[in-house]
């Protein structure tokens, strides 16, 4: 999958050069946007690849970078704010999530929602990418879910942008401990999802908080 996917990043260099410095915005708005479809592991070390060719400039990339992820974010945070919720409490039995586990999510963000978005941002992979769905979900306050998100997603950006800058040869090599990563994400995330249903099969997420 990775061979793949770098592969694909001097496809995506050529594609995004064309589309010139409002394709950069536009390529991250839809990145955070849409979640998992566009990602950022082909999309930001594309942008770096036309920085070292001098086709782009780093400080302008950086710039649209930023702000095309920040609005994607908070466009993903008001869709949940506004939709989320309502259609959670409506039909989210069917899918396992009842009423308690809303409430406790609210009590969640609300007494650390500040650092389970700053952070959260700092996860590689698209698992950074859900982050505003719980906060718009648990109507974070939208001050405190700005000013995280603009800061917490700048240093992944950052690195990202950087990888295609500097590692020429050795981009095989890096997208091989991003492959680890993800599968031990992906590993942890299923774990999560198991413990998950069997607390609702078992209903013990009703007798703990």
């Amino acid at each position: 999958m990775f061979e793949l996917l770098a592969s694909s990043i001097d496809k995506a260099a050529v594609f995004f050069w064309a589309l010139g410095y409002p394709g950069v915005f536009w390529t991250s708005f839809l990145d955070r946007l849409t979640v998992f479809l566009i990602p950022a592991e082909i999309v930001l070390p594309a942008f770096g690849i036309l920085v070292s060719q001098a086709k782009f400039s780093f400080w302008p990339v950086m710039i649209w970078v930023t702000a095309g992820n920040f609005l994607g974010n908070l466009a993903l945070y008001f869709i949940f704010l506004k939709g989320g919720r309502p259609f959670l409490e409506k039909y989210g039995r069917y899918c396992l999530i009842s009423k308690h586990d809303l409430d406790h999510l609210d009590r969640l963000f609300l007494k650390y929602g500040d650092k389970l978005v700053f952070w959260g941002y700092f996860i590689p992979s698209s698992g950074r990418s859900i982050v505003p769905i719980p906060a718009g979900i648990s109507r974070m306050n939208l001050r405190k879910f700005s000013l995280y998100t603009f800061f917490g997603s700048m240093p992944l950006n950052f690195l990202y942008v950087y990888v295609g800058i500097k590692a020429g040869d050795n981009l095989e090599r890096i997208f091989n401990y991003v492959e680890k990563f993800n599968y031990v994400f992906v590993g942890l995330l299923a774990i999560l999802v198991i413990w998950y249903i069997y607390r609702h099969k078992t209903r013990k997420h009703l007798t703990h908080d």
